[in-house]
């Protein structure tokens, strides 16, 4: 209730209306003819004082004033836009969806003997490959990147022992590390399948990482295998996801992201080889970008609108402005590009593998659209 302001406010003004009041009643009184002899022109200041005085108390006594009262609150004005073309159309929302999600999955891994006869990776400015004649045999006192321990160190000591001959192991907890001491020349060479040290090679050379070295591959090591390598592999996971675009309004897809995992978790004969292998698979597309795909994998998008076809050339994917239309996209994960060089493996067929869940994230936003009849 605001009184406090309203007082102040009649007190402000009670006493110049009194005196208009006032000033009026006795216009009669002090306007006279002095020279009149009506007995009016007695009134001197004193006289006038005390009757103000007495019409200001009489004035306050007998009027009556109405005061309305006015009252306030502090709440929060909320105003909420519906996308369904009933908002105003400069409204724009963004909208994100994100989770995780398994699904769906296919996994074939069968195995099979092929090349599988240790071989090793030389540095040519440790043993030019002239003349050691691409052969192992001469790098007698090489030192070479090896898992202590393990069924590839074993191997290569009995096959140098057989022809009298012997090298250093150079200690590595897995092949990256192997590859890593490698190029900076700790070591002078490193095991593997001959199949593989070919890819190993490849890479190296191909992204600079010799730094001008160059690098060759002995003959097998003939006795030597290390085991079984997966023959052939194949796989995949698909997520599917679908958003929506309401009637009255216009979506636009800013962003898709997604990744899921490869895991190989060994039960088998694990001494000497990592416990658990991964590959993890990142896709992601932005604004106005089409269909991304690569050889791992990609995201396909596809959209309907009822009534509608050949929608694939609306900006945004969703389709035409206003309608109601659903946008699917596909998520999908191919296991044959798979890299496991960077983890000590003998045999694929020490590991049990499994497709982890997917991570997603969708960014869109969406305006309100005045729909007309």
């Amino acid at each position: 209730m605001v009184v406090g302001p309203f007082r102040q406010f009649m007190k402000a003004i009670a006493l110049p209306m009194v005196l208009l009041m006032l000033t009026a009643t006795l216009a009669g009184c002090t306007g006279g003819d002095p020279d009149g002899g009506d007995g009016t022109d007695g009134i001197d200041a004193e006289t006038l004082q005390g009757m103000i005085e007495a019409g200001l108390q009489d004035f306050m006594n007998n009027t009556t004033v109405e005061i309305t009262t006015n009252y306030y609150t502090n709440e929060t004005s909320t105003t909420t836009n519906n996308v369904n073309g009933s908002g105003d159309a400069s409204t724009s929302s963004l909208h994100a969806l994100s989770g995780t999600d398994p699904g769906e999955s296919s996994l074939d891994i069968s195995y099979g003997e092929y090349d599988t006869d240790l071989a090793l990776l030389v540095r040519e400015d440790a043993f030019p490959a002239a003349s050691a004649g691409n052969s192992a045999s001469a790098l007698d006192g090489a030192k070479i990147c090896v898992g202590i321990g393990t069924t590839t160190e074993g191997n290569m000591v009995d096959w140098f022992d057989s022809r009298n001959i012997g090298f250093t192991s150079v200690p590595v907890a897995d092949t990256a590390e192997a590859t890593a001491k490698f190029i900076d020349g700790s070591c002078d060479a490193m095991p593997g399948p001959i199949i593989l040290l070919q890819d190993k090679s490849i890479q190296l050379v191909g992204d600079g990482s010799m730094n001008g070295v160059d690098i060759w591959i002995t003959n097998a090591m003939i006795g030597t295998s290390v085991g079984t390598f997966d023959f052939s592999r194949s796989g995949w996971s698909i997520l599917n996801l679908t958003i929506e675009q309401e009637f009255g309004a216009s979506s636009h897809l800013f962003a898709v992201h997604g990744e899921v995992t490869l895991v190989g978790t060994c039960i088998s004969n694990c001494t000497g080889q990592s416990a658990v292998i991964h590959h993890t698979y990142v896709f992601s597309t932005e604004e106005f970008e089409a269909n991304y795909s690569t050889s791992s994998g990609g995201i396909d998008f596809s959209n309907t609108c009822e009534g509608l076809t050949n929608l694939d050339s609306w900006p945004g994917y969703f389709g035409p402005p206003g309608l109601e239309c659903e946008l699917d996209m596909t998520m999908f994960a191919s296991l044959y590009t798979a890299n496991w060089w960077d983890y000590d493996i003998m045999s694929y067929d020490d590991y049990e593998f499994a497709w982890s869940d997917w991570s997603y994230y969708v960014l869109w936003q969406s305006t309100a659209v005045t729909m007309h009849e």
